[in-house]
Protein backbone atom coordinates (compact mmCIF):
# COMPACT_ATOMS: atom_id res chain seq x y z
CA UNK A 1 0.00 0.00 0.00
CA UNK A 2 2.86 2.36 0.78
CA UNK A 3 4.34 1.82 -2.67
CA UNK A 4 1.01 2.61 -4.34
CA UNK A 5 0.68 5.85 -2.36
CA UNK A 6 4.23 6.81 -3.30
CA UNK A 7 3.45 6.26 -6.99
CA UNK A 8 0.24 8.28 -6.69
CA UNK A 9 2.12 11.16 -5.06
CA UNK A 10 4.80 11.10 -7.74
CA UNK A 11 2.11 10.92 -10.43
CA UNK A 12 0.27 13.91 -8.97
CA UNK A 13 3.45 15.97 -8.85
CA UNK A 14 4.26 15.04 -12.45
CA UNK A 15 0.75 16.04 -13.55
CA UNK A 16 1.17 19.33 -11.67
CA UNK A 17 4.48 20.09 -13.39
CA UNK A 18 2.92 19.20 -16.74
CA UNK A 19 0.10 21.62 -16.02
CA UNK A 20 2.61 24.33 -15.10
CA UNK A 21 4.40 23.72 -18.40
CA UNK A 22 1.12 24.06 -20.34
CA UNK A 23 0.16 27.26 -18.50
CA UNK A 24 3.56 28.92 -18.86
CA UNK A 25 3.92 27.89 -22.50
CA UNK A 26 0.53 29.42 -23.26
CA UNK A 27 1.04 32.61 -21.21
CA UNK A 28 4.59 33.33 -22.37
CA UNK A 29 4.15 32.14 -25.94
CA UNK A 30 2.86 34.12 -28.88
CA UNK A 31 -0.53 32.41 -28.63
CA UNK A 32 -1.23 33.92 -25.23
CA UNK A 33 -0.34 37.43 -26.34
CA UNK A 34 -2.86 37.90 -29.16
CA UNK A 35 -6.55 38.75 -28.79
CA UNK A 36 -7.73 35.15 -29.13
CA UNK A 37 -5.26 34.02 -26.44
CA UNK A 38 -6.34 36.79 -24.06
CA UNK A 39 -9.98 35.74 -24.52
CA UNK A 40 -9.13 32.11 -23.80
CA UNK A 41 -7.07 33.05 -20.73
CA UNK A 42 -9.81 35.33 -19.38
CA UNK A 43 -12.45 32.61 -19.76
CA UNK A 44 -10.23 30.13 -17.98
CA UNK A 45 -9.43 32.57 -15.17
CA UNK A 46 -13.14 33.32 -14.87
CA UNK A 47 -13.79 29.65 -14.17
CA UNK A 48 -10.83 29.07 -11.84
CA UNK A 49 -10.71 32.27 -9.77
CA UNK A 50 -14.02 31.80 -7.89
CA UNK A 51 -13.00 28.26 -6.93
CA UNK A 52 -10.04 29.42 -4.82
CA UNK A 53 -11.98 31.44 -2.22
CA UNK A 54 -14.79 28.87 -2.30
CA UNK A 55 -12.37 26.01 -1.56
CA UNK A 56 -10.68 28.01 1.17
CA UNK A 57 -14.10 28.85 2.65
CA UNK A 58 -15.11 25.17 2.67
CA UNK A 59 -11.89 24.27 4.49
CA UNK A 60 -12.48 27.09 6.97
CA UNK A 61 -16.05 25.96 7.64
CA UNK A 62 -14.99 22.34 8.06
CA UNK A 63 -12.24 23.37 10.47
CA UNK A 64 -14.50 25.60 12.57
CA UNK A 65 -17.79 23.73 12.63
CA UNK A 66 -17.27 20.05 11.81
CA UNK A 67 -13.88 18.93 13.05
CA UNK A 68 -10.63 20.73 13.83
CA UNK A 69 -7.96 20.17 11.20
CA UNK A 70 -4.36 19.78 12.40
CA UNK A 71 -1.94 22.38 11.07
CA UNK A 72 0.04 19.93 8.93
CA UNK A 73 -3.16 18.60 7.34
CA UNK A 74 -4.38 22.16 6.75
CA UNK A 75 -1.15 23.00 4.91
CA UNK A 76 -1.50 19.85 2.80
CA UNK A 77 -5.13 20.66 1.94
CA UNK A 78 -4.21 24.20 0.88
CA UNK A 79 -1.40 22.75 -1.26
CA UNK A 80 -3.87 20.39 -2.93
CA UNK A 81 -6.33 23.26 -3.43
CA UNK A 82 -3.80 25.47 -5.21
CA UNK A 83 -2.12 22.75 -7.26
CA UNK A 84 -5.48 21.24 -8.16
CA UNK A 85 -6.71 24.59 -9.41
CA UNK A 86 -3.59 24.98 -11.53
CA UNK A 87 -4.22 21.55 -13.05
CA UNK A 88 -7.83 22.50 -13.79
CA UNK A 89 -6.63 25.82 -15.27
CA UNK A 90 -4.29 23.95 -17.64
CA UNK A 91 -7.12 21.63 -18.66
CA UNK A 92 -9.37 24.65 -19.29
CA UNK A 93 -6.73 26.32 -21.42
CA UNK A 94 -6.25 23.17 -23.48
CA UNK A 95 -9.97 22.64 -24.04
CA UNK A 96 -10.68 26.29 -24.81
CA UNK A 97 -7.74 26.47 -27.24
CA UNK A 98 -9.16 23.58 -29.21
CA UNK A 99 -12.73 24.92 -29.21
CA UNK A 100 -11.88 28.48 -30.34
Amino acid sequence: MEVLLAFLRIGYVLVFFGACFIIFKFEWGSEGKDERGRTIANKSYGIIFPLLPFGWFVLFLYDDYISPIPYETYKLLIWFLITGLMIIHAINLTVLRKSH
